[in-house]
């Protein structure tokens, strides 16, 4: 399932029963969401499904914030922003 929030209201972008790996949904949802409304949203908040390679380099480009931990093991003497991950 793919849902987006706007103003307060949330709208379901897809729903699927089938088995398959969502987060190749990511960036059909921010495509679509930049039809209807205009622009790109300021953020996308995902599980780390959706935290691939291909995903945050498409949402980096174009300056939307993607939620969720760094890629790969935690640096040994990384602090982590316990908010911002949250």
């Amino acid at each position: 399932m793919a849902a987006s929030v706007i103003a307060g209201y949330a709208f379901v972008d897809k729903i699927s029963w089938d088995v398959y790996n969502e987060s190749s949904d990511l960036i059909p949802t921010i495509e679509i969401s930049r039809q209807k409304y205009g622009c790109y949203p300021e953020t996308v908040m995902v599980d780390k499904t959706y935290r691939n390679r291909c995903n945050i380099n498409y949402c980096t480009q174009r300056g939307i914030r993607i939620s969720g931990p760094r890629l790969g093991r935690p640096k040994k003497d990384e602090v982590c922003d316990k908010k911002q991950a949250y």
